[in-house]
């Protein structure tokens, strides 16, 4: 009995990855997206101890984030697979596998093995798992999950076993889940709920996961300043009308039309109600736990706002795929048929929703999959445009990050392919040394648009636009010293103005001034003049930011950085001797 058993296991693990591979093989196909190539450039400069242990090196991952297993995950995958993003696709859908049999594995502790099977399948099947399983930026959110539940897995066995090796197990697991991703970290306050043992046979075997939760703190604290964080919803008051509205709006964002999304809730809502009346609810662990995952959406449904399935669902989904299995498995007042019939209704208006959404992103990942291929391969003397001018940063940073990091992984001298985002400086290219190239949404393509450029003279240098930009996302990588110089004065409790003055190249375009704050202030206005020189464009500035209250004025003049950017040259960081997490950002200190 015990061999078939274990090949029973076998198989129907070997089926949550076949499932895995099949609903998501498209992915296999797919270039580096999104914020990849910035990953990629952070990846390839620094060591995994650079990242890990030195303060300055993880905020130049990101300010208001602890997560330096992302770029580990990317590490490994330039190890293992060198600059080819299929391995990369190979080892995050192996990760999303692994998160399918954990789940599994860890439902068959409580449900039969049919029904911990359709649990690890149906949520490979909802939006959310799909949607991450297209992008490799979000692989952390994917493996936090994967060591979440092996955390959970073995701690659950060590409550019967009691056993120093699945304490030490369970404990390196929790570590590994927050270093992946904070969302992961209130795991040990839902641990000791989980029934079995006393509560004091739970704390004890939950003290080492309780001690690291306190060190990570402590860590976080060192190293970005703060015990909590996330992103920034600028300088808009919490509106808890907006919350309530994001909240009721995430049925709808996993399953297929209103209407059903809903039926499906009122049949969720029943079966908890009826475990409750059974007294067969655990209802202080469903509370935490709802808890736990939901709680951290609440910065998200002020900004930028939970609107698609993405990320920031799947933990939430995982839960929901979870307690489903569970609550159907365990009551008894319904028929066989009657769970089959409800199980296939959920799995395929999950399915429906996933197939719509994914049609629904495929126009972008084209257009990633395209442009990036442009700017990797791009041909001799190619200049690539974009209308899509306030995201400058973004694509300068991305984009010509993953030609950084292809040329310092092939043992090169990366180049910036130059970037035009304003159509009146194209006529100063000369068409027959140089090719512009855009991206076209009708082939999908990029497309060689040279000749519908007419030539002319050079446009007359212009004063640099301010471009503020939220200081996640993106994140920050390290630059080189741009000439120039910053002061700050705060001549108000609200405050704050950045004196300085910028030298941009005299033969370059498209300058720009961007403004990396960790809040958006409430008003910005600049003010720039021109000096008068014949190697450089040299422009004195003054920008002046308007926050909702001193404490916030007071942290954007801790770790607000001025950037120079132009057509040619690469982003570089203006110093200033008053912000030292700015300088933290330089390759070089100065």
């Amino acid at each position: 009995m015990p061999v078939r058993q274990n090949l029973i296991t076998a198989a129907l693990m070997l089926g949550l990855v076949i499932v895995t591979f099949l609903l998501n093989q498209s992915a296999l196909s797919g270039n580096w997206r999104f914020d990849d190539g910035w990953l990629l450039d952070y990846a390839s400069r620094f060591s995994p101890f650079d990242y890990f242990f030195d303060p300055a090196i993880t905020r130049g991952y990101s300010l208001n984030n602890l997560t330096p297993t992302n770029p580990l995950i990317f590490d490994l995958n330039l190890w293992l697979f060198g600059f080819e993003p299929q391995g990369f696709y190979i080892q995050h859908l192996a990760t999303l596998a692994g998160c399918a049999i954990a789940t599994y594995l860890l439902l068959r502790c409580w449900v039969s093995p049919l029904f911990a099977f359709i649990g690890g399948a149906l949520f490979l099947v909802g939006a959310p798992t799909q949607f991450v399983a297209q992008q490799l930026m979000v692989g952390h959110y994917v493996s936090g999950l994967l060591f979440s539940l092996l955390a959970i897995y073995t701690f659950q066995l060590n409550l019967s076993k009691s056993h120093w090796f699945l304490t030490l197990l369970s404990t390196l697991f929790y570590v590994i889940a927050t270093t992946c991703k904070e969302v992961y970290f209130p795991l040990p306050f839902v641990l000791l709920l989980l029934p079995g043992q006393s509560l004091s046979v739970r704390l004890k075997l939950a003290l080492p996961m309780l001690i690291w939760s306190v060190a990570y703190m402590f860590w976080r604290l060192a190293v970005l300043g703060s015990f909590v964080g996330g992103y920034d919803a600028g300088s808009q008051a919490f509106s808890i009308s907006k919350a309530v509205q994001s909240y009721a709006s995430i049925p709808e964002l996993l399953f297929v039309t209103p209407y059903l999304a809903w039926f499906l809730s009122l049949i969720f809502i029943a079966l908890m109600v009826n475990l409750a009346r059974q007294k067969r609810l655990n209802t202080p662990l469903m509370i935490v736990a709802l808890l736990a995952v939901m709680l951290p959406l609440l910065p998200l449904t002020q900004h930028p706002g939970i609107t698609e399935a993405n990320r920031y669902l799947l933990l939430p989904w995982w839960l929901f795929t979870v307690t489903l299995i569970i609550a159907l498995a365990n009551t008894q007042i319904l028929k066989l048929s009657l769970k089959a019939a409800i199980l296939l209704l959920f799995t395929a208006s999950a399915g429906v929703q996933a197939w719509q959404a994914q049609q629904a992103m495929q126009p972008r990942l084209n257009q990633f999959d395209a442009v990036y291929e442009f700017f990797l391969q791009p041909p001799p003397g190619g200049i690539y445009y974009s209308r899509e001018i306030k995201d400058a940063y973004y694509l300068d940073t991305v984009l010509n990050g993953a030609r950084y990091a292809q040329a310092r992984v092939s043992g090169e001298t990366g180049e910036k392919l130059p970037l035009f985002m304003d159509s009146r400086n194209l006529r100063s290219i000369d068409s027959e040394q140089k090719s512009i190239w855009r991206y076209d949404k009708d082939c999908q393509c990029v497309l060689n648009i040279s000749e519908r450029i007419k030539s002319g003279k050079k446009p007359k240098p212009k004063a640099p636009k301010v471009l503020p930009v939220a200081i996640s996302p993106p994140y920050p990588p390290l630059f080189e010293a741009a000439p120039g110089s910053i002061s700050m004065s705060m001549p108000s409790e609200q405050r704050l103005q950045i004196h300085g003055h910028s030298v941009h190249p005299a033969d370059d375009l498209e300058h720009e001034i961007i403004l990396i704050t960790p809040l958006q202030p409430k008003q910005i206005k600049s003010n720039l003049s021109a000096e008068k020189s014949e190697s450089a464009d040299v422009y004195r500035f003054t920008l002046t930011l308007d926050y909702a209250d001193r404490n916030s004025r007071d942290l954007a003049a801790k770790q607000s950085c001025l950037l120079i950017r132009s057509a040619y040259s690469p982003i570089r960081l203006l110093t200033n001797p008053q912000a030292s997490a700015c300088n933290d950002l330089l390759s070089a200190k100065p």
